[in-house]
């Protein structure tokens, strides 16, 4: 039976994730043969992933519906572990080495859904049916500097001052709360430099 890695990627939008995950696809690629790799996201492309994007992007207040969405979220995870997730990991075999880089997990929803306003031990609780990643980066950044970065592209209901700053300090609260291996990583450096932090983490699995 060949290895198996599953990485995540989170944080707060303005980060660079998409960015980091494109150069950890290419530098596994590159590394060794034997890597065989997944990149896939969260909330999915499903039906339920559809259905959250679309209660995000219209409802204003970020209160409402919060339980609502919470379940979108965990049938959408559920459904994303089952039919995808888990039957790459599995099909490992021989030398080959299957990872699994995502972007968004669990902790994405802790952070949100605890900002709107459900208690975070629920959220602990709900989600733990489902695998721990191997490895998660969250992707910390300064949240005037994350809304400079996105100044040019519409804004979602979370993606305000106020609420991002108290976002970022869920996102930073997880590593005390989750029994697991989380990595805080600094955002705010140039491209090369949080690339590196990431790699270095990455070779010690």
């Amino acid at each position: 039976m060949g290895k198996k890695i599953f990485i995540v990627l989170d944080g707060m939008d303005g980060a660079g994730k998409s960015k980091m995950m494109q150069l950890l696809h290419n530098y596994l690629f590159s590394k060794d043969k034997s890597y065989r790799i997944l990149t896939t996201r969260e909330p999915t492309n499903g039906t339920y992933g559809v259905k959250i994007r679309e209660m995000l992007v219209d409802d204003k207040d970020p209160k409402k519906n919060a339980k609502k969405i919470l379940g979108l979220f965990l049938k959408d995870r559920e459904e994303h572990v089952e039919k995808t997730i888990k039957p790459f990991l599995n099909s490992s075999s021989g030398k080959d080495i299957n990872v699994v880089l995502c972007d968004r997990y669990y902790h994405s929803t802790m952070a949100f859904q605890s900002m709107q306003g459900i208690n975070i031990e629920e959220l602990v609780e709900v989600n733990g049916k489902f695998p721990k990643p191997d490895l998660t980066f969250i992707m910390d950044l300064e949240p005037e500097i994350a809304l400079e970065r996105m100044k040019n592209r519409e804004k979602e209901k979370f993606e305000e001052l106020n609420f991002m700053t108290d976002l970022r300090k869920k996102f930073l609260g997880l590593p005390k709360i989750l029994n697991e291996n989380i990595k805080i990583i600094d955002a705010s450096k140039s491209i090369e430099i949080v690339f590196d932090q990431i790699k270095k983490e990455v070779d010690l699995l």
